[in-house]
């Protein structure tokens, strides 16, 4: 913890029972209209802060949409701008913080997130907003959360197939920042350690899917691999999700967890000797190969085909990725992404001597 208040990061309140807190993290940030936005995942949670917010609440939003449509999102901000609402305080997975982002962008006003998944974004200034079928992502420190809270059991009803590949979602923000050029020793330390917790967390929820010691490590895993992603620049990976979840409208968390061993597979030779260090975490002969077995020890997503990618425009995806300007170590080759496309659709396992 001391590590993450050294670098670029919200303020972080980790511990069980912190949605407690949330009145007066409010109080401090001195806030006093508040636009409330909750995913149907987090309804409970919602209804709670709901009550003993009381009237701080002048706006709640209880729906939200995958990749943050900007007709969607922007009838909200609309709504916040005419109640004169000061601060986003977002409850739920991904959606619901990458909605409070867009708000606290094009609104102008402060963000506060309460994560119930392992997506990540809560520690970082990275924003996603789609219009017309493309996906767009940047970075701002607006949209930085002032403060962050997790609270591990809030996590316990997460269901089994969301919470392994939300994981699976999180350790590519890791992966990512390891080959980064800026990556520090500390950011390093970070991503190594948040891919570490993360294996033993998702094991441990295989086992016993309510164990709070298992859902406390993978939150604190999720922590550290969002904080890394945010000190770091994203690669082919998080262009290739990017442009799929954009185009395609395919479901955020799963795609991750079937494009990453195959994204690692295609910067092997660039980056070995990061990437030997993930298969170093893993216990495996390669990088790749053991983050595909860890997706298919935990039951995570290891094919596109399996959620609904459409195979046929393969070459229309890649001519997309490949005109992009991303740092990546190795450089987009059209080919090499149609293959890398290729092998995530079918689900097979890497090949370390590829």
């Amino acid at each position: 913890m001391n590590l993450i208040a050294m670098t670029n990061s919200p303020r972080v309140i980790f511990a069980s029972g912190a949605l407690s807190q949330v009145a007066d993290e409010i109080a401090l940030l001195n806030k006093k209209r508040v636009l409330l936005i909750s995913d149907e995942s987090a309804a409970k949670h919602a209804a709670r802060l709901q009550s003993e917010l009381g009237s701080l609440v002048i706006q709640s939003v209880s729906h939200v949409v995958m990749h943050v449509p900007d007709e969607f999102s922007s009838l909200i901000a609309s709504a916040a701008r005419q109640e004169q609402i000061d601060l986003v305080l977002t409850i739920g997975g991904g959606s619901a913080t990458g909605l409070g982002k867009i708000i606290a962008l094009d609104c102008a006003i402060d963000l506060m997130a309460i994560p119930t998944t392992y997506a990540g974004s809560e520690m970082t200034s990275i924003w996603g907003r789609t219009s017309n079928n493309q996906k767009t992502t940047g970075r701002s420190a607006a949209v930085l959360p002032k403060t962050t809270i997790y609270d591990p059991e809030l996590t316990l009803s997460l269901p089994y197939s969301i919470s392994v590949n939300s994981g699976m979602n999180a350790i590519a923000h890791a992966v990512e920042a390891l080959y980064a050029p800026e990556v520090t020793p500390e950011i390093k330390q970070a991503a190594l350690e948040g891919i570490t917790i993360f294996t033993s967390g998702l094991r441990g929820i295989r086992e016993n899917i309510n164990n709070l010691s298992s859902r406390t490590d993978l939150l604190r895993g999720s922590m550290l691999c969002g904080f890394s992603l945010n000190n770091a620049t994203m690669g082919i990976h998080h262009k290739i999700c990017h442009t799929l979840g954009g185009m395609f409208d395919l479901p955020h968390a799963p795609m991750h967890s079937a494009v990453l061993p195959w994204a690692v597979q295609y910067n092997q030779g660039f980056a070995t000797t990061q990437l030997n260090e993930v298969a170093e975490v893993l216990s495996a002969r390669s990088a790749a190969q053991g983050l595909w077995d860890l997706a298919k020890e935990v039951g995570a997503q290891t094919s596109l085909k399996e959620i609904g990618y459409p195979i046929e425009r393969t070459e229309e995806v890649a001519d997309v990725i490949s005109s992009a300007k991303y740092v990546n170590p190795r450089p987009f080759d059209k080919d090499g992404i149609m293959e890398l496309l290729s092998n995530a659709n079918t689900g097979s396992r890497p090949d370390d001597e590829s």
